[in-house]
């Protein structure tokens, strides 16, 4: 039986995963690999002991295991086994938009992946996708739920970044006055924020966001 959950996930890894990405998978491969992921995390980890570099193979998007495990949330147990082996993963950024694991996390809101990569990785919260975007950006830029971007904020590590700009100088309050404007949840987290008077390249503030005539087209690029 191990034997053949070995040979499963493997190849799930190496041939559906990595060679052709998540795009491919089955809605009956993904019910396998879920199934295998979680049941399975000591097998994993002796298919990562025989295969190292499994950790650092990406598809042709740059995305790594870590990236997909970040994504569909299968487990934080499966981040673990993957930071345990190699934490280096945590760093890897895809090819186009320069997204880590973080940020594909941050996006999908999955609060418990993000707790276990910046404890193993706390250096990878600095790193910023190609808009100089944090991972409090992409907890906003989630949009429907500002219930993920507080649960960020109980993070020490996390909670830092609420004042880092991106390439356009908008820090993640620039981006939720964009959204308070028609969400009365964004504006509550708005307005328990004391510090945001930091004004973008523009020369505004995210009260002057919120107050003028700025979609969240303007300031929230398209993901």
């Amino acid at each position: 039986m191990q034997k053949i959950i070995y040979q499963e996930t493997t190849f799930l890894l190496k041939n559906k995963i990595i060679k052709r990405g998540i795009s491919e998978i089955s809605v009956v491969d993904e019910g396998k690999l879920l199934f295998l992921v979680l049941l399975v995390s000591e097998t994993a980890r002796k298919l990562l002991e025989k295969e190292k570099k499994l950790t650092q193979t990406t598809d042709e998007n740059g995305w790594s295991p870590l990236h997909y495990a970040a994504c569909y949330d299968w487990s934080p147990r499966i981040v673990q086994v993957l930071l345990e082996n190699d934490a280096s993963a945590a760093y890897i950024a895809e090819t186009e938009k320069r997204r880590t694991a973080l940020h594909i996390a941050a996006i999908q809101g999955h609060v418990e992946i993000m707790k276990e990569i910046v404890s193993r990785c706390p250096a990878c919260c600095e790193l910023v996708d190609n808009r100089g975007w944090n991972a409090l950006h992409y907890a906003v830029a989630r949009k429907d739920s500002s219930r993920v971007f507080k649960e960020c904020l109980r993070i020490p590590l996390l909670a830092r970044l609420k004042t880092k700009k991106d390439d356009k100088g908008n820090t993640p309050f620039h981006l939720i006055a964009a959204l308070a404007r028609e969400q009365r949840k964004w504006a509550r987290v708005l307005f328990n924020e004391r510090k945001i008077c930091i004004l973008n390249k523009r020369k505004l503030s995210a009260k002057d966001i919120y107050r003028g005539n700025f979609g969240e087209i303007q300031v929230i690029n398209p993901l």
